[in-house]
C-alpha cells in the first residue's frame, strides 16, 4: 500500500512546487516533466492553450443569444466529439450469499445492507450524441458511477482514534441515509454500506453533465450511481485509506458487471458538477485531485475532454483550477481545443459557438423538465 500513498504524496509535492513557479509557461513545463507527459506537436498546442487559460483564467458567463443569431445558426448541426471506447475489461462478478445484514459477492466484496432505503424509482432519458440530439428511450438501469467524498468530520486514521472513528462513521451513515444522499458509502475501515437501493435515484449529483460515446446525461441523480468515500479533502493527507481503495475496486467491479457500465462513465463529482446560474463547471469539486483510477481498475478519466465544456459550453474560474489538479486541466485543454476546432469548422467565433452550446443545454434541460411534468400529470 506504500505505493498508493506515495502517489498522493508525490502529487501534493508536485502541486506545491508548481504553485511556487510564477511564470505559467515554466509552470506547465514543470508539470509535464513531473507527471511524465511527452509533448507532441499536437499536444504542445494544447498545453500552450492551457497556459493562456491559466494566465487569463477564462470565465465563460451566460450570454444572451439574439433572435438573429438563433435564426442564423438554426440550421448549423452541432456534432459532438465521441469519446474513445474504453478497453477496460468488465469482470464477471456474481452474488454468492445474502442475509438480512449483508451480501457477499464472488470477488470478495461484502456489502452491509442494514441501512438500505428506498427513494424515487430511477427513470431517465439520455440525449443522443449526434446532429439531432433527440431524447433517447427512457431507462431504469444506471448508466455509470459518480465517485464522491463525503466531506464530513474527520480525525486522524490512527489506532488511538478508534472510538472517534466509529462514532463519526455511524453518525455519517445515519445522516446520509436520512438525506438519501448516495447509493453506497465506503467507510474509513473499508466497509461498504448500501444507503439507497440501486433501483432508485439518490441525491448525490444535483446539477451535473456527462457524456460518453453515444449519450449525453443531464442531472445524474437518476442516471448514475453515487459512491462516496468517507473522508475530507485535505492536501496534506491521502483522500482515501488503503482499505477504502480495495473495497472501491471490488464494488466498482460488481457494479460494472451487474449493469455493464462502461469505464468511460465512471467519473468523479468534480468532473460532472455544474452551476447553471453562471454556466461554470465545479459547483462541487470533491475528487478534483488524486482519484485512484488505476488502483480501482479504471482508466484515467481525468484526461478525458471535459464534457460540460465541450458539449454545452460551460466555463470555469480560478477557484476550480485551484481545487483541481493538472490531470483535470488537461481535460479542460482538450475540451477547449474541441470547441475551438468545431467553431472554426462552422466559421464562428469561439464565444458565439459557446453561446449556442449554452442555449442548447438550456433547451435540453427544459425538454427533460417538460417530460417529467407531463409524466406527473
Amino acid at each position: 500500500m506504500a505505493r498508493r500513498f506515495s502517489k498522493f504524496v508525490n502529487a501534493a509535492k508536485i502541486e506545491r512546487r508548481a504553485q511556487e513557479i510564477s511564470d505559467p509557461i515554466e509552470r506547465l513545463r514543470y508539470l509535464r516533466q513531473a507527471t511524465g507527459i511527452v509533448t507532441s506537436p499536437r499536444s504542445g498546442r494544447r498545453w500552450t492553450l492551457l497556459a493562456s487559460l491559466v494566465v487569463a483564467i477564462v470565465v465563460v458567463a451566460p450570454h444572451s443569444v439574439s433572435d438573429a443569431n438563433v435564426r442564423r445558426t438554426a440550421d448549423i448541426r452541432l456534432p459532438l466529439q465521441a469519446l474513445p471506447r474504453s478497453r477496460s475489461e468488465i469482470l464477471n462478478v456474481w452474488l454468492v450469499d445474502r442475509t438480512n445484514e449483508f451480501e457477499i459477492y464472488s470477488n470478495g466484496l461484502r456489502v452491509e445492507i442494514q441501512l438500505s432505503a428506498s427513494n424515487e424509482p430511477r427513470w431517465y432519458s439520455p440525449i443522443a450524441r449526434g446532429q439531432d440530439a433527440k431524447l433517447g428511450p427512457q431507462r431504469s438501469q444506471p448508466a455509470g458511477i459518480v465517485f464522491h467524498t463525503t466531506e464530513s468530520e474527520d480525525v486522524p486514521f490512527e489506532p488511538d482514534q478508534n472510538h472517534a472513528l466509529k462514532r463519526i462513521g455511524k453518525e455519517l451513515l445515519l445522516y446520509v441515509r436520512n438525506k438519501r444522499a448516495y447509493h453506497f458509502v465506503i467507510d474509513r475501515f473499508g466497509r461498504v454500506h448500501r444507503i439507497v437501493n440501486e433501483s432508485d435515484s439518490a441525491n448525490h449529483a444535483g446539477k451535473s453533465v456527462w457524456a460518453d460515446s453515444r449519450w449525453l446525461y443531464l442531472n445524474l441523480n437518476d442516471s448514475f450511481l453515487g459512491v462516496a468515500f468517507e473522508g475530507h479533502t485535505d492536501p496534506n493527507q491521502p483522500p482515501a485509506t488503503p482499505a477504502q481503495i480495495r473495497a472501491a475496486k471490488m464494488l466498482t467491479e460488481m457494479l460494472r458487471s451487474k449493469y455493464n457500465l462502461p469505464a468511460e462513465d465512471c467519473v468523479t463529482h468534480a468532473q460532472v458538477s455544474v452551476n447553471p446560474s453562471n454556466m461554470r463547471i465545479g459547483w462541487h469539486t470533491d475528487w478534483g485531485n488524486n482519484f485512484p483510477f488505476e488502483d480501482i481498475g479504471l482508466p484515467d478519466n481525468y484526461v478525458q475532454p471535459s464534457q460540460p465544456l465541450s458539449a454545452f459550453g460551460f466555463g470555469y474560474d480560478a477557484a476550480y483550477l485551484q481545487r483541481t489538479g493538472p490531470a483535470v486541466w488537461k481535460g479542460l485543454a482538450l475540451a477547449e481545443e474541441q470547441v475551438r476546432e468545431a467553431a472554426a469548422l462552422r466559421g464562428l467565433e469561439v464565444k458565439e459557438y459557446k453561446r449556442i452550446l449554452q442555449k442548447r443545454y438550456r433547451n435540453q434541460l427544459a425538454a427533460l423538465e417538460d417530460q417529467g411534468a407531463s409524466e406527473e400529470n
